[in-house]
This record gives structure tokens, C-alpha cells and sequence, in this order.
């Protein structure tokens, strides 16, 4: 046993036999999350992060958080603005584990008003901010094989769990059996629908409106086991993000090419992606398709703008002179696209909390411009999770976020899924609508399908 403070025991195990995926399946107890890697990133993806049986719970709704202490069964309710009560609530422990996350906060911050939408028994409302906080956090390292398990003691209590017990479970505990899932589709939004709001909002934007959040949404009801639905899709869509997390009445699981925000002490991390393009059948195809992608200049002067509307972000969070952009227009490959992407980094500044950084730069509509009503039919659509990011905040501080929109929420067996573009003047249209389109397509044979095998 390795203790890095006072708080915090570690505990490191040979884990060739083992995947996330068994790790997780065989992870006893409520409230389950895996934060997971495609073992081909190894960057920002190196490790995946497990946990399960939180301390705390934080709901939040408009002005007003609920914290929920699973060792009391108490709920203490507390006023004010959302980010202030987060950075007060949130607790903060200082170790020294080589890790990014060894304990903390795992769940999603929304953006806008709370998500609403249909099911098959009526309305569904999730929370504008969820998280769960673990004491206890398994971490896979991809690169050597090895499982890592961390207490980190938030009360300074006498009691602690014990991690032998715990190696033992995950390394000779039996799994639940394979299981399959069906869906039956039952609301989608409609492609002239969304075609026209596409080409209105375009058609809005100017140098001081530089860009929109817009999403296409399909509705379903799901029958059969929902992390049967994960496993097939990080099997067809592996990703640096891929996350399944259990909350009290729903699940959000998905896949992410990009994060939205990395902040590592003082060091804040954007890495904006703009602009894809598919994989070639060929290394020489793929080389053309990469050719053709970073020589499309509509796509460029669209990713030029998120790039200068990141750096502009981060100057009310970063010492000014300390922003650069480190790597520009850089090509990336993931299992089926190519993707556009750049590095902007700064320096926070000491008064600051990674908070402040994470709510900077959260992708927010109302800061478009864009009147409500020439986008009516879609507000319900890209408020709260969908247009917000999913992560994990540690005790050290740490934070890393994706963004949630592609994300796919199961709550009382409806699944509501979105497919997410960002709209800047030099927008394709037409490409965006065949983006789009083949998202949704591509996303109900994923469905048709029974889920994977780790």
C-alpha cells in the first residue's frame, strides 16, 4: 500500500487480464461511472477512470443547489449563483498522484435552461448541473497495463474502505452477463425543418455574432440493458472521450473526438475542433482525404473564427501574453474521420478556480445574439446537457471536460439522442446537412445492433 498524503492510499495492480469495460462489470455498488479511453490515444487519452458508490451528490437547478451526503441521508439546499455554490461546495484536497483524476467530482454541467424533452410517459427534466463526488476511484492505465485504486479520505474519518478487498473484487469477481437492447424510434426533427433554421441562423451571424450551437434530435424507447448500448458504441465510434455515468433517474453515455477544456494547475488546455472529413479505404486515400481537409478553405476560415473566439475566452481567465496557440490546424485521426483541430494554451490567473475556466468557455447560445423566436422550434433541443460538457473535477483541482453533444440520455426507458454542429458564417450548408444526416443514420444501425463484447 502506497500512501501519496495523509488522505490518500494507493494501491497498484497488474492488470493484463482486465479491461475497463470488466472493471466496470464487475464493480459492486450504486451510481457507477466509467471515463474511458480508446487505447489508441494515448495523449489525453492514456487512462480511464471507474468509480461507483459516491460521497456526495450536487443537482442543480437554476439558482439552487440540492447536496445530497449518502452518509448522512441528508439534503442540504443552498442559494446563489451556480458556479459560486460549485467552487464553494466542491471539496479540495491537495496530493501528489501521478494521475489526472485520482478523486474528485464526475459529472455534467448544462448551458442554458433545464433540458426537457418527450417520452413515452410524459415530460422528462434533467438538471442544469450534476455531479457525483467519489472517495475511491480506479484508474486503468492503457500504456502499461496496470490498474491503479486510490482512496482519498475528503473527512479526515478513522474508517476507510479496504483496497485489498477491492483488488480482489475486480480481479476474481463475477460479471452480469452479456445483454441486448432494441429501440422503437418515435420523434425526430425534421430535415426540411432543420435545413431552414440552419441557412436563417447562417445568415444571422457577423463579426460580432461568430458562432451558434445548433442540433438535430431523435427520440426512441429503449428496451434492454443500456450499457449494452455503450459497449457497441465505443465499439464502433472509439474516441479519446467515451463516458457511461449512472445518475439517480437517468444515464448519459457518449463518445467525444475533442475536449472542450483541460485546466492542469495553472495551465489551461482548449483543443477546438472544426471540420471533418471521412477516412479514405487507403493509406493513399487517406492521405488524399487528409490533403482535401486541410486545404478546404471554407472549413479553415470556420475554424480560424473558434479558434480566435477560444483565444478571446480565454483572456478574461488567462494572463493575456501567456495565450498561444501551440499547434494550428493540425489533422487527427480517429477510427472513421479525420478531424481539424488546434491547441490554445494560457496561464490561469492565481485568483481564479478551474471553474471559472469551465464556465468561460462552455459553448453558450443566448452569448450569440441570435433573437430566440428565429430559433424557436429548436431551443428545447440544445439547452442544458446537450449543449454543455461532461467531465470530472478533481480534488487537486484538475479538471477536463468534454462536450456532451453527441451524448445519448436514458431516462425512464427513453432514449433522447442529438447530433450537435457549431454554425459560423462560412458554414457549408449543404455539407453540414449531409453531416448530419448521415449521424442520424449511421446512429440507428448502431441501434439496430446488440451491444459488443468487451
Amino acid at each position: 500500500m502506497l500512501s501519496t498524503s495523509s488522505r490518500t492510499k494507493m494501491k497498484t495492480i497488474n492488470a493484463d487480464s482486465l479491461t475497463p469495460i470488466l472493471i466496470f462489470r464487475r464493480l459492486q455498488g450504486k451510481h457507477k461511472f466509467l471515463l474511458e479511453s480508446s487505447a489508441q490515444h494515448e495523449g489525453a487519452g492514456r487512462f480511464s477512470f471507474i468509480g461507483a458508490n459516491p460521497r456526495k451528490t450536487y443537482k442543480g437547478f437554476g439558482d439552487e443547489i440540492q447536496e445530497y451526503s449518502y452518509k448522512t441521508g441528508h439534503t442540504y439546499t443552498h442559494k446563489g449563483d451556480m458556479f459560486v455554490l460549485l467552487k464553494r461546495l466542491m471539496p479540495r484536497i491537495s496530493n501528489t498522484t501521478q494521475f489526472p483524476f485520482s478523486g474528485g467530482a464526475v459529472g455534467y454541467v448544462g448551458q442554458g435552461t433545464t433540458t426537457r424533452f418527450s417520452t413515452a410517459k410524459g415530460k422528462a427534466e434533467l438538471p442544469d448541473v450534476h455531479f457525483h463526488v467519489y472517495e475511491t476511484v480506479i484508474v486503468f492505465d492503457h500504456v502499461t497495463d496496470e490498474v491503479t485504486l486510490i482512496y482519498t479520505n475528503i473527512d479526515a474519518e478513522k474508517k476507510e474502505p479496504n483496497l485489498e478487498e477491492l483488488a480482489e473484487q475486480l480481479l476474481k469477481g463475477r460479471e452480469n452477463e452479456d445483454t441486448a437492447c432494441s429501440f422503437e424510434p418515435f420523434e425526430s426533427t425534421k430535415n426540411e425543418q432543420f435545413a431552414t433554421s440552419l441557412a436563417s441562423i447562417k445568415a444571422t451571424l457577423d463579426e460580432d455574432i461568430t458562432r451558434v450551437m445548433l442540433s438535430k434530435c431523435i427520440l426512441a424507447n429503449l428496451q434492454g440493458d443500456a450499457f449494452a448500448l455503450y459497449r457497441q458504441l465505443r465499439k464502433k465510434h472509439p474516441a479519446p472521450y467515451m463516458y457511461y455515468v449512472e445518475f439517480d433517474d437517468h444515464i448519459v453515455l457518449g463518445t467525444s473526438p475533442e475536449s472542450l477544456i483541460r485546466v492542469k494547475g495553472e495551465r489551461v488546455i482548449a483543443t477546438p475542433t472544426e471540420g471533418v472529413f471521412p477516412r479514405g479505404s487507403t493509406k493513399g486515400e487517406d492521405l488524399e482525404q487528409e490533403r482535401k481537409l486541410h486545404e478546404n478553405t471554407n472549413i479553415r476560415e470556420s475554424h480560424a473564427v473558434l479558434v480566435s473566439a477560444v483565444q478571446q475566452e480565454l483572456q478574461s481567465v488567462c494572463f493575456r501574453d501567456s495565450i498561444q496557440v501551440i499547434e494550428a490546424m493540425r489533422i487527427e485521426r480517429s477510427k472513421h474521420a479525420l478531424h481539424m483541430t488546434s491547441r490554445v494554451e494560457g496561464q490561469l490567473l492565481p485568483m481564479l478556480h478551474a471553474l471559472d475556466v469551465l464556465a468561460t468557455t462552455l459553448p453558450s447560445f443566448a452569448s450569440t445574439g441570435v433573437a430566440k423566436g428565429q430559433v424557436k422550434d429548436y431551443l428545447d433541443q440544445t439547452t442544458g446537457i446537450f449543449r454543455g460538457a461532461l467531465g470530472f473535477i478533481g480534488f487537486n483541482g484538475h479538471l477536463d471536460f468534454a462536450l456532451t453533444g453527441k451524448s445519448i440520455v436514458i431516462e425512464n426507458e427513453a432514449m433522447h439522442m442529438q447530433s450537435t454542429v457549431m454554425v459560423t458564417k462560412y458554414t457549408n450548408v449543404e455539407e453540414v446537412l449531409n453531416q448530419v444526416e448521415g449521424d442520424e443514420q449511421e446512429f440507428l444501425q448502431l441501434l439496430e445492433k446488440e451491444g459488443g463484447s468487451h
